[in-house]
């Protein structure tokens, strides 16, 4: 249950606490006090998005928290602790969340004071509460939206199926697109096997070399600078050998040198380093000599060669252009075509193993969607029979609701029953819509074509009553459950509200007199104005007080002694009903 609540510089509200009680909590007040955003604070506790336009006007942060016990709801226990939010030891009667929302957009979420994310505040939040919003009647005039109530309601039987069928879908898709994508390339194979043929044949004709490009590109330059080349060999050689008989060449006076050099250097020491090094100066020269003469000797100019490589690397460049690589990298291109190659030769018996595979898939899906749909008539037997003694208890007399199982019927891939096609959807196979009738004599027709604003109030209070109960709800919060409802059936709405109460915490927001009266704790939300500041004040209503507050909301306006007699005749009638009901007699006629 929810035990306490603070809520501070949210919207209107500076700074606000309330203390619930177990049962019945009833929060009333004028129209426009601010008793939705007391809800609007709870929702920011179980996840819900929240913006920093929320925040009170010229403050930096709001915080909201709120304080629960847990100890009789071991489900939201066990994922606290499995979420290592809470330690074994910790109170499970003491759970503080707290949610801050700063004005430059930081959202934060804490449970006993660790934080947290605020996921993990959403899914806590779906074992101990359910809050119905004010605009919650349109998602029950949706049909679409029944199916989940079904599954909810039935979720001990249902809920292994539909996992198991979810995972066979999700197979079943990634196989039946293996199959397919191998059955369009099977269509277009002769094309795609002569394009890849083509590519591989026309790379591998090349014969390309490591690094060619490099090497034919060097050759080339020499062809191209021939005379040059010739021309500084030929000097080169000229000035080491010395063609000239009259003029010593130059190996000849470094020799020279270098003998002489020695000789100094036996004389004077000092030259004794210069004398490896012009032996090695002799050597190097002696090899610059034997070089070029050995380049002289075999150098040749060919305008065959030149016009030869000029070919060959405009073939290489067009390659590259065509495909897009580096040369280094066409190797590796042709041995992927091949393997492409091959894998299209292979491509039959491919298709048939994909067949197979998705054949397998598709009868494992149908088993699976066959037992989810005859889980869900068994179900939707039960749900009726729950549905209709929660409605006949809130003073349906003549009503028939029947939930309606049909198979989801078509087009695409499928299965076929009884000559109809039925596709497969995310939810299995099956089509449900609630169908009512209200009247002796009527004929049950579509929920959204039928009912009134009230009824639809009660049968959305039916349906919560059944599903809590599965759920293991421990609190439900009601924004505005009486839209529609007047007279001798708001009574019977307040009267299922406390018999609800007795084993699960409500909140609710009423209007109406006949539903506050059964509260076990009531709270007047006003508005009010403190300089130029509007701002919301709470109170827990004593006794008095809420005599008081009942006859307002009879009269709608001051109490008087009338409105005051009547007040205290409603709730002396509805502590009599209170009084039944703990006893376990006859609830309050419609």
């Amino acid at each position: 249950m929810l035990k306490e609540l603070q809520v501070k510089n949210f919207a209107i509200i500076d700074d606000a606490r309330i203390k619930f009680q177990k049962g019945l909590n009833i929060l009333t007040g004028e129209t426009g006090a601010g008793k939705t955003l007391i809800i609007e604070a709870i929702n920011l506790l179980i996840g819900e998005r929240a913006g920093s336009d929320l925040i009170k006007d010229g403050e930096d942060k709001l915080l909201v928290q709120g304080y629960f016990d847990f100890k009789d709801n071991p489900m939201a226990i066990n994922y606290l602790l499995s979420e290592n939010l809470i330690e074994e030891e910790d109170a499970s009667d003491d759970i503080v969340i707290t949610r801050e929302v700063t004005r430059i957009g930081k959202n934060r979420a804490f449970i006993n004071g660790i934080f947290t994310q605020v996921s993990n505040l959403k899914k806590l939040g779906e074992f101990f509460i359910d809050i119905h919003g004010q605009h919650d009647h349109q998602y029950l005039l949706d049909y679409k939206t029944h199916i989940e109530i079904i599954d909810r309601f039935g979720k001990d039987r249902i809920l292994d199926a539909k996992r198991d069928y979810s995972e066979s879908l999700e197979k079943y898709f990634k196989k039946r697109e293996e199959f397919l994508k191998l059955k369009e390339l099977k269509n277009v194979r002769e094309e795609k096997l002569k394009d890849l043929n083509y590519r591989y044949e026309e790379i591998k004709k090349l014969n390309i070399k490591e690094n060619e490009e490099e090497i034919l590109e060097n050759e080339i330059r020499i062809l191209k600078n021939y005379e040059k080349i010739y021309r500084l060999a030929s000097e080169g050689k000229k000035i080491i050998d010395s063609e000239d008989t009259g003029i010593p060449s130059l190996s000849n006076n470094i020799a020279v040198l270098d003998k002489n050099i020695a000789e100094l250097a036996e004389i004077d020491h000092e030259f004794k380093k210069f004398c490896d090094r012009l032996s090695t100066l002799g050597d190097f020269i002696e090899e610059i000599s034997h070089s070029l003469n050995s380049y002289l000797a075999n150098f040749d100019f060919s305008t065959e060669r030149l016009d030869s490589i000029q070919e060959r690397l405009y073939k290489l460049s067009e390659i590259k252009k065509k495909y897009n690589l580096d040369l280094n990298s066409t190797t590796g291109y042709a041995e992927k075509l091949k393997e492409e190659i091959e894998s299209f030769e292979d491509l039959d018996s491919e298709i048939d193993k994909k067949q197979m595979e998705y054949n397998e898939t598709r009868e494992i899906l149908i088993k699976k969607a066959l037992l989810l749909s005859a889980l869900r008539k068994e179900v939707v037997v039960d749900l009726e029979k729950s549905v209709t003694d929660e409605m006949t208890d809130l003073g349906f007399k003549s009503v028939s609701f029947q939930p309606q199982h049909r198979l989801l019927e078509g087009n695409g891939d499928g299965i076929e029953i009884e000559n109809k096609k039925i596709k497969f959807s995310k939810n299995g196979i099956d089509d449900i819509e609630f169908l009512i009738s209200l009247n002796i004599g009527e004929a049950v027709r579509p929920l959204r074509k039928i009912a009134s604003g009230g009824e639809i109030s009660r049968i959305m209070l039916a349906l919560k009553s059944v599903i809590s109960f599965v759920d293991n709800i421990t609190i439900m919060i009601f924004d505005e459950i009486d839209v529609g409802i007047g007279g001798a059936a708001s009574l019977v709405v307040g009267e299922k509200l406390y018999k609800i109460s007795r084993n699960c915490q409500i909140i609710a927001i009423t209007h109406l007199a006949q539903i506050a009266c059964f509260s076990d704790a009531h709270y007047f939300i006003d508005k009010i104005i403190e300089g130029k500041r509007t701002k919301i004040k709470i109170k827990k209503l004593d006794p008095d007080s809420k005599i008081k507050e009942i006859s307002r909301m009879i009269s709608g306006m001051k109490e008087s002694d009338i409105s005051v007699k009547h007040a205290e005749e409603l709730l002396e009638k509805c502590n009599t009903i209170k009084s039944d009901l703990i006893e376990g007699k006859t609830k309050v006629e419609n």
